[in-house]
């Protein structure tokens, strides 16, 4: 249960970052224009995001883990601490290592219990 549960979370998050970065570096919102090494940032995070949805579909909680550290340790803590709709990327990756972890943590019930 907390298995499929940490999949579907991992696949959420990172499903929805993703399309929220391809929709920025497309679609620039108001107030937030990415422009040169920004464009890039934005395609690296959407990829990293679509990275950790197809991990977490396949139950790869170091993947996960992983695709979490570049995306928060990057854009995510500062996200946090904006008081706009931006947040939403901090939250997006925190869900990402939640997933890591219920997906990690499951396994390793699985296999002492085994």
């Amino acid at each position: 249960m907390l298995f499929n549960a940490g999949r579907a979370t991992g696949v959420l998050a990172g499903g929805v970052a993703a399309l929220l970065w391809i929709a920025i570096v497309w679609f620039p919102v108001g107030g937030l224009m990415l422009e040169g090494v920004s464009v890039v940032v934005g395609l690296f995070l959407a990829l990293f995001s679509l990275i950790a949805a197809i991990a977490a579909f396949n139950g790869q909680a170091a993947v996960v883990f992983v695709c979490f550290v570049a995306c928060f340790f990057g854009v995510g803590t500062f996200a946090l601490n904006v008081d706009n709709w931006f947040r939403v990327f901090g939250v997006l990756d925190l869900l990402l290592l939640a997933a890591s972890a219920m997906i990690w943590y499951s396994k390793r019930g699985n296999t002492e219990t085994q």
